[in-house]
């Protein structure tokens, strides 16, 4: 009998293109997935290639579940119940190394659109207020110099660390495992102590993954040790910051601004972190590139297709 497999949005053809090959697919391209859907997809599919909204809490899993392995399209996991899912014998899978390319230019994309004023510019030519070349219109600020902070020194924190120097700026990173020196040459990066890191840093990028141990990492006894001039950049996941914290340390210019491609809660609606001049907020396009989302397919697909010919 021919395994059904769920693709729970609409993503790049290759990953139908592959799964059709040998199994009967399905790509839910309505609206998103409530729990009672996800319930039953699990009931119904042998595998599930899900996404990041696709919340598998507890209570979404029934007593007996058809779903052999659910493919998230994504890097992390936390949007799975993961004992849940282990209880139930289901492997989880993910698309770790494809992505770590696109987040990390966007890091520096941020930094620059940020420090280089670009948003307000545009909008002054688009505005017709140009009129004339000005010395100290739009006076930004250059990377060369800088020293970047890096919390997390895993793929995506070590492309970020490649990039940082190329631009001339000085790397720290704070990790939990202790890095060889000669790793750390290699990346001409220094490992510190997670407060020297937040009381020295021009910037400070979080690239951590979301674990119980990592939420709420950053909040107000953290932005207190920070520079008042200090950037911070989350690619991470909203939840290793503190909203209500971030707003403050915002607000009362306790940091100089804060770049944000994920945010908790995620989307924002109507939230005071939108209102502000020094927080430059992206919708979670870390992976939103061409490239990245195909790799993205191709590697979801594979966990499905490498997992039932095993």
């Amino acid at each position: 009998m021919i395994k059904k497999v769920l693709i729970t949005s609409a993503i790049p053809s290759v990953a139908y293109e592959m799964l059709s090959k040998n199994f009967s697919v399905t790509i839910h391209t309505g609206a998103h997935l409530d729990k009672l859907e996800l319930t039953t997809a699990l009931l119904e599919y042998d595998a599930i290639l899900s996404m990041l909204n696709n919340i598998f809490t507890q209570d979404v899993f029934p007593k007996a579940v058809r779903t052999k392995i659910i493919s998230n399209f994504a890097i992390g996991t936390d949007n799975i119940d993961l004992s849940a899912a282990k209880l139930h014998k289901i492997k989880i899978a993910n698309t770790p190394d494809v992505v770590t390319d696109s987040t990390a230019d966007l890091a520096m994309a941020l930094l620059l659109t940020y420090i280089r004023k670009i948003p307000a510019a545009s909008s002054y030519v688009q505005d017709n207020k140009w009129k004339v070349w000005e010395p100290m219109l739009f006076l930004g600020n250059e990377l060369n110099g800088k020293k970047l902070g890096i919390i997390g020194f895993g793929r995506i924190g070590q492309a970020i660390a490649k990039r940082a120097v190329a631009f001339g700026m000085q790397v720290i990173f704070h990790t939990r495992r202790k890095v060889s020196t000669s790793e750390q040459q290699n990346f001409s990066a220094n490992q510190v102590d997670l407060e020297l890191l937040l009381k020295t840093s021009d910037i400070i990028s979080l690239n951590v993954p979301k674990t119980s141990q990592t939420c709420g990492m950053i909040a107000s006894k953290e932005f207190e040790l920070m520079k008042d001039d200090a950037i911070l950049l989350n690619l991470s996941r909203g939840s290793i910051v503190n909203t209500d914290s971030l707003v403050l340390a915002l607000t009362n210019k306790t940091i100089q601004a804060a770049l944000l491609d994920v945010t908790d809660p995620e989307p924002l609606i109507g939230h005071p972190l939108q209102k502000l001049d020094n927080c430059l907020i992206v919708p979670h396009i870390g992976t939103s590139t061409i490239e990245c989302r195909y790799n993205m397919a191709k590697h979801a697909s594979n966990n499905i297709i490498n997992f039932f010919n095993t």
